[in-house]
């Protein structure tokens, strides 16, 4: 059994307690301690003293206290901390699980690593889905060879947000937060889930993730946010087959209802998708289906626990160095957009809906659908919308420093 200290126990860390809960009821770990700048203000800091968890308001005295006591840390902290966090962690000896995205940079990516391998320990990203069935169904059936040679992957998503959301703490939707670079929005953070998807789908070999080489990109937003709401990207992987992501907060949604994700992956004897459940149909006609999980961030941790335990990190089925290979992506996406191009009247409007108020462009779902069937980007279409706007192939080979033509409008 190993001990775990928590970093973040509101906010998205209360789902972190959860998952951790269900791993100590599996008798793998014990949670020890668990820090939180606001941890007087939370019921359950308290509720976690009243179990002999020992809550720290700060990470770095948690840190240092528990060093040799704890051989995981469990940061669940905003995109802002993550640099900082996991490099003090690694410096006290722990192992990390660190929430996705590891960071907006490259650079802080890279700064990260450095700190691991300084100090002999490793890092899990949770992109829990890679662990879940559905996944490791496809990525299987892709390993073996049954789809053939691997043409595109598409992935579709219209996931409504509402202002709630951009103003649950003082980074969502900013592009930095002080003078870190937070680069938030569907494509970072909401769905970023889905760009490890597909570069681990889109590698052949088992538990490889797909090099990204180059990126073409459009990155919008509508209304008062600021960073992107909507990001068409294409990627360009080594000796691989472009994927394209294609996601909004700002499309439309029947009864205020998320629509995807949805992968799909062609291949020259069959296609597979992602969706509910996943599901390969073969050239020759025959097919087959994989039910899915509701959430496999218990399955993810446990894998992480594990390879704690045997101290070996190839168990590892997301390390932060495969994790890398989507913030490359997401700063090539903005690198290419150049900026983030804002849709203005007459083509976003304000509604309020059951949910709250948000804006919408009318029509956005549609060319986003089309878009992922014809794996093109809004301004490659036949009719574009008036509002697409090119952006230029951006080149990622030896790219390890962000920025270096996106501005900020």
């Amino acid at each position: 059994m190993i001990n775990v200290a928590l970093v973040g126990i509101g906010g998205y860390g209360a789902s972190l307690l959860n998952t951790l809960a269900n791993c100590q009821a599996k008798g793998v770990c014990k949670l020890v301690a668990a820090a939180d700048g606001k941890a007087g203000e939370l019921p359950q800091a308290k509720k976690l003293a009243d179990e002999n968890v020992k809550v720290f308001t700060d990470a770095l005295a948690m840190f240092k206290e528990m060093r040799g006591k704890c051989q995981l840390a469990v940061i669940g902290t905003g995109i802002p901390s993550h640099e900082f966090l996991a490099t003090a962690a690694a410096r006290h000896g722990f192992c990390l699980h660190l929430e996705k995205p590891p960071a907006a940079t490259v650079q802080e990516v890279d700064n990260m690593l450095k700190a691991l391998d300084d100090n002999g320990v490793f890092c899990q990203v949770g992109f829990q889905a890679v662990h879940g069935s559905g996944i490791r169904f496809l990525k299987q059936r892709i390993v073996e060879g049954r789809l053939g040679e691997l043409v595109s992957l598409s992935c579709f998503a219209n996931w409504p947000r509402w202002d709630a959301y951009f103003a649950r703490n003082a980074w969502a939707g900013r592009l930095k937060a002080g003078d870190t670079w937070v680069l938030d929005g569907p494509a970072t953070n909401a769905l970023c889930h889905q760009l490890a998807n597909m570069l681990l789908l889109a590698n052949t070999q088992p538990g490889r993730y797909a090099q990204p080489t180059a990126v073409r990109a459009e990155l919008y937003s509508a209304g008062t946010v600021e960073a992107h709401t909507t990001a068409a990207i294409e990627i360009t992987t080594a000796g691989g087959p472009k994927a394209y992501f294609l996601g909004s907060h700002v499309a439309p949604a029947v009864d205020c209802q998320s629509v995807g994700p949805i992968i799909v992956i062609k291949g020259s004897k069959g296609t597979g998708v992602y969706s509910h459940p996943c599901r390969i149909d073969y050239a020759d006609g025959s097919f087959e289906e994989q039910q899915r999980e509701k959430d496999p961030s218990t399955l993810m941790m446990l894998n992480l626990i594990e390879a704690v335990e045997k101290g070996d990190e190839s168990l590892l089925r997301c390390p932060l160095a495969e994790a890398r290979k989507a913030v490359l992506v997401i700063d090539g996406a903005h690198e290419s957009s150049g900026r983030v191009h804002h849709i203005d009247q007459p083509h976003a409007r304000e509604v309020v809906e059951e949910e709250g108020r948000r804006f919408v462009v009318d029509g956005m779902e549609d060319v986003l659908k089309t878009c992922a069937d014809q794996c093109l980007l809004p301004s490659d279409l036949k009719n574009p919308p008036a509002w697409a706007v090119a952006g230029e192939e951006f080149n990622l080979d030896a790219y390890n420093h962000f920025p270096r033509r996106f501005a900020i409008r």
